[in-house]
């Protein structure tokens, strides 16, 4: 149960906004209060979509936080325009709920992060995957050893999206903006679990091109090599030209063990000699629970909307839990930062013809 109530904004009423305008009720000690975006039709059109009423719609951020007592603002504007927003509601005294990527460059990323401390107020990214209780299994798994001395583990991002996709949205397909395409919008999210799951990785080595979408000026495809501080190899891919778009995949594997996830616990099986019968058969039962035989949706493997909201909602809640108790969120502007920093040196990579770049 929550101990204070939160008051909240959005701001960004597109496709992610509209989850956030979406979830944000339903997270205990929270209250959406306003919602703002260039385009007011949009506010009303994601509050009436969601039967949302009594709350106030802006056009200007400023105006709203003149007008209205906020403790968190939700920056869901496109990907290369979260720092302004951002840094406008820390100066007002409001925490911040910023969706991925944090910003597109590193720059932008330690500047916010550098304001949030300046203004005492809070930042936190959004990588909702994290709470998905299959990739947490592979995560325990690699901390507590069981996988031995790893060998590979890698993300597979195969998904799929049409022109029209990236023509309505106007921003999308950009590097002003989008900051890339199938790397840094859609796998963000795996690449950010691979760190996250297996370790710091260290180098890259990348190719990219737009394969099928030939008017943005990004990538739609991209594969890499890394390497890992801890001494594995493994692998990137990303692409949203691979149709129809498939589940994300993450797996991992080294001497004792290997577990894959992708829609649920896909395989976890470790050497019987190393686990004892105990622990194979809490590895059975978590099997059988987190098995998803008949995945509802792609995890927007097929479309930006083909996603469940459920996950945005743990994110959050872990979130304002950890503000709470005076702490930083675990997806806290830092940790958000990481997944960008691998991104930007596949960028590199790919712009030198797949030469090694260090993650910075």
């Amino acid at each position: 149960m929550a101990n204070r109530e939160w008051r909240c904004a959005v701001v960004g009423t597109g496709v992610v906004g509209e989850w956030h305008v979406r979830v944000v009720p339903g997270v205990p000690g929270a209250k959406l209060v306003a919602v703002c975006d260039l385009l007011p039709d949009k506010c009303q059109k994601a509050l009436e979509k969601n039967k949302l009423t009594g709350v106030n719609i802006y056009k200007d951020q400023a105006q709203m936080l003149q007008k209205e007592q906020l403790d968190v603002v939700h920056v869901c504007t496109p990907s290369g325009n979260h720092m302004g927003p951002a840094t406008m509601a820390m100066d007002a005294g409001c925490n911040v709920i910023c969706e991925k990527p944090m910003e597109i460059q590193l720059d932008r990323i330690d500047r916010m992060v550098a304001h949030a401390k300046a203004r005492g107020v809070r930042l936190a990214g959004i990588f909702q995957n994290r709470w998905n209780e299959a990739n947490r299994v592979l995560r325990d798994a690699v901390a507590s050893g069981r996988f031995g001395r790893l060998a590979w583990a890698g993300s597979f991002t195969p998904w799929y999206r049409t022109d029209q996709y990236y023509e309505d949205g106007g921003w999308r397909g950009t590097w002003a903006l989008d900051g890339g395409g199938a790397i840094m919008n859609q796998s963000v999210h795996a690449i950010d679990l691979l760190q996250w799951i297996v370790g710091p990785v260290k180098q890259v080595s990348a190719y990219a091109s737009s394969r099928i979408h030939p008017r943005i000026e990004v990538e739609d495809t991209l594969s890499a090599s890394l390497a890992f501080e801890n001494g594995a190899f493994g692998t990137i891919l990303g692409t949203t030209a691979m149709y129809p778009g498939g589940g994300v995949r993450i797996w991992v594997g080294g001497e004792h063990g290997t577990a894959i996830s992708e829609n649920g616990l896909h395989t976890f099986r470790f050497r019987e000699e190393t686990s004892g019968a105990e622990q194979i058969a809490r590895d059975k039962e978590l099997i059988e629970k987190l098995n998803t035989k008949r995945a509802t949706t792609t995890g927007g493997g097929a479309s930006a909307t083909d996603v469940a909201t459920d996950l945005h909602h743990r994110n959050i809640s872990a979130i304002l839990r950890a503000w709470e108790e005076g702490k930083d969120a675990d997806t806290c502007g830092p940790e958000a930062r990481k997944a960008v920093a691998i991104i930007l040196a596949m960028y590199e990579s790919a712009r030198n013809n797949g030469a090694p770049v260090a993650v910075k």
